[in-house]
């Protein structure tokens, strides 16, 4: 039996796949520029005689919004490598090739969807934290708050799906 941190062999790369990897990219690289802009920006809104010790809440020029960008790189990061290293449970379908290539292949899109998803979600985070901070917004909108379930689940609920319909064929 082969040993369970080993490489597996280059998948097969679809459009779609390479469409998501770019995507995640593009989100991460979004998300350290609004970082940045919004951490600049907030220093700007900031009197000079203003003293963060005395009510630190009250502007949003916190050095804390670097964490969400450094978390999501190490998810992407971590994502990334983990996907790409054999899991233990994908030996059970060695017996079957046909449908060990399918099964993987799903399991792959299902961690590159929920990676972006990921990403997308501390993106908007970040957006809402500063409009609240900065006190030109209310809050997370109600909008997102019935997104978020979707973009978590919905990836997780359409790859289960299509990894059922693979197990009965």
């Amino acid at each position: 039996m082969k040993n369970i941190l080993e490489e597996k062999k280059p998948s097969t790369f679809t459009k779609s796949d390479i469409l998501v990897e770019i995507l995640a990219i593009g989100a991460l690289v979004m998300l350290w520029a609004e970082t940045y802009y919004f951490q600049h920006l907030g220093a700007e809104l900031v009197p000079k005689d203003y003293t963060f010790l005395e009510s630190p809440n009250e502007f949003w020029a916190s050095q804390m919004t670097y964490s969400i960008p450094f978390i999501a790189t190490l998810i992407y990061i971590g994502l990334t490598i983990y996907n790409k290293k054999r899991k233990h449970n994908e030996y059970e379908y060695e017996f079957n090739p046909e449908k060990s290539a399918a099964v993987l292949r799903i399991n792959q899109r299902l961690w590159r969807w929920l990676k972006l998803n990921l990403i997308l979600v501390l993106l908007i985070i970040e957006y809402f934290s500063f409009h609240t901070g900065s006190s030109a917004g209310d809050g997370i909108s109600i909008w997102f708050i019935l997104i978020f379930p979707l973009l978590i689940f919905g990836p997780v609920v359409y790859f289960f799906v299509a990894y059922s319909r693979e197990q009965l064929q």
